[in-house]
């Protein structure tokens, strides 16, 4: 039950991360943008370096066990991961509209925490 606050806490301190690289930004709203899209691409990179791993680990243990599951259903996940993030995202950008800048500031800054969360789950899997 501890760990429930703990992660609630570290989800919120990504989030205040994310804002707080670009917060000084904010004001100007192609340079916002801009930093936006560097911290996604950032933790975009991050992600796909952790997924990498579990992958390269997974296909090892397929080569020595002959065990394939755990690779097919990671993979599945990873899609599905994806779907989900820019959905869950995509609605909100949506709801913005007419507003296409503010809904596409908002797009980011919740990919960004998708993926930081996500990235924060890769880095405590065990097997």
């Amino acid at each position: 039950m501890k760990a429930l606050p703990i992660f609630l806490l570290s989800l919120l301190s990504f989030q205040s991360q994310a804002a707080s690289n670009c917060a000084d930004k904010r004001q100007f709203q192609i340079e916002y943008s801009r930093c936006l899209d560097q911290e996604l691409e950032k933790t975009e990179r991050e992600l796909q370096t952790w997924e990498n791993n579990h992958l390269f680990r997974l296909q090892e243990m397929e080569r020595s066990t002959g065990r394939g599951d755990p690779l097919r259903v990671f993979q599945r996940s990873r899609e599905t991961f994806q779907k989900f993030s820019r959905d869950h995202c995509r609605w909100q950008y949506l709801a913005l509209i007419p507003d296409s800048q503010a809904g596409a500031g908002v797009y980011k800054e919740c990919m960004i925490e998708q993926l930081q969360q996500q990235i924060a789950v890769m880095k405590h899997i065990r097997y």
